[in-house]
């Protein structure tokens, strides 16, 4: 014989509110009889067509207890929604301040500096690789180690500061396209 009780008391019953009860009723197909419902097909019909909820190992009791609360002024340490939101703010203030100093021309663009680097650290190369034979004819003539010496020495200082030059025009460019 069914065990016959209304829809209301099935849902308590179930854990659900009233209005889910009814909604059940008519989503999982659940047999109605003078406003009743059988006990155990209706649970059965229920689980059957319902998706477990995320807190449905939760005891009825502990979940009203912790909603009643409210989570005031109990010290306990926060939930991990709430770990996870302060670290990422965290994050989005530390990645906001970065923009910012490099619009203001505290950080370069690693790319920028790299590319820059390389032509000049190139230029420099080539120079060195062709001063031997650019210098070559005009050691050849001189007599004494001191005269090869010099002439040599004011290649290379002349090859430095053409490197200089080069970096100052890279910085004075970074500089004058960071201005408004």
């Amino acid at each position: 014989m069914p065990n016959l009780t209304t829809i209301a008391t099935w849902a308590a019953t179930m854990g659900i509110s009233r209005q889910q009860g009814y909604a059940a009723v008519t989503r999982c197909a659940i047999p109605v009889t003078d406003g009743k419902v059988d006990t155990e097909y209706a649970t059965l019909l229920y689980h059957r067509n319902t998706r477990p909820r995320a807190n449905g190992k939760r005891d009825p009791a502990q979940t009203t207890a912790a909603a009643s609360d409210g989570n005031q002024g109990s010290g306990a340490q926060p939930a991990p929604y709430d770990e996870s939101r302060a670290r990422r703010e965290e994050a989005e203030a530390s990645l906001a301040e970065m923009k910012l100093a490099e619009m203001t021309g505290k950080y370069l663009v690693k790319t920028d500096v790299d590319s820059a680097i390389f032509g000049i650290m190139r230029a420099l190369r080539d120079g060195l690789m062709n001063c031997s034979r650019r210098l070559a004819a005009d050691v050849a003539t001189l007599s004494s180690a001191d005269d090869c010496e010099a002439v040599i020495d004011r290649e290379h200082r002349a090859l430095l500061e053409s490197m200089r030059h080069a970096l100052l025009a890279q910085v004075g460019a970074a500089e004058e396209s960071e201005a408004p």
